[in-house]
């Protein structure tokens, strides 16, 4: 008579089952928004000498439908996107559709008065002026 062994990941795959069932059900949205976001948009950003500039991928998004804040060194761009609008049962739903907000709290002072924003061919590209700090130089005794 020939042992018998067990499969050492029979086991497992229940396990991991059950803990993502477990996960599911005890995680809850900690963000400050009633809702979580339903997507997150790729994003860019890019320093420069004089501005920060950062690119977003928003497309079949209006101007209407995004919103950027800036509040010291911390950008937020924020936005939502509508469900399509097509007739009939939908069979597969691949692009996102609901709310989204971002923060990047950078290490520059920014100047939320000279924020420009254009959005092109769904990309939002949202410039920023950093301020100037001021240089001093130390003069000797």
């Amino acid at each position: 008579m020939r042992p018998v062994w067990a499969d050492p990941n029979e086991g497992f795959v229940e396990l991991t089952e059950r803990l993502y069932r477990l996960l599911d059900s005890s995680l809850q949205w900690q963000g400050g928004a009633a809702e979580p976001p339903t997507f997150s948009p790729a994003m860019d950003i890019v320093a420069t000498d004089d501005q920060v500039v950062i690119l977003a991928e928003v497309p079949g998004m209006s101007r209407e439908q995004v919103s950027v804040q800036v509040e010291g060194p911390v950008i937020t761009i924020a936005g939502e996107r509508a469900t399509s609008q097509a007739e009939g049962e939908a069979l597969v739903r691949e692009r996102p559709a609901g709310s989204f907000s971002r923060s990047f709290s950078l290490a520059y002072e920014l100047d939320p008065e000279g924020v420009a924003a254009k959005m092109e061919d769904g990309l939002l590209r949202v410039s920023v002026p950093r301020r100037q700090t001021a240089r001093i130089e130390v003069q000797e005794g």
